[in-house]
């Protein structure tokens, strides 16, 4: 009888920004059980750090001077 390989599970892992108690839902960081995990988390967190850049480094835009409070934008 043939054997069948593992099943891979991905896992979607939430990614929450906290600064100074405001919190941000950055997204999720999907996880391939059958693949190393740390390189995985790596690669993620260098695309959240590109984004981040590329939001910081963005031209002012309309939503840019809202002010914000703990209980979201006012």
């Amino acid at each position: 009888m043939a054997s069948t390989p593992p099943l891979h599970t991905v896992v979607h892992l939430p990614v929450r920004l906290d600064i100074a108690g405001h919190v941000a839902e950055a997204g999720t960081i999907p996880l391939d059980t059958g693949k190393p995990t740390w390189p995985q988390i790596a690669d993620a967190l260098r695309d959240l750090a590109d984004a981040l850049l590329d939001t910081a480094n963005s031209p002012p835009g309309e939503d840019d001077e809202q002010e914000v409070s703990r209980n979201g934008t006012s």
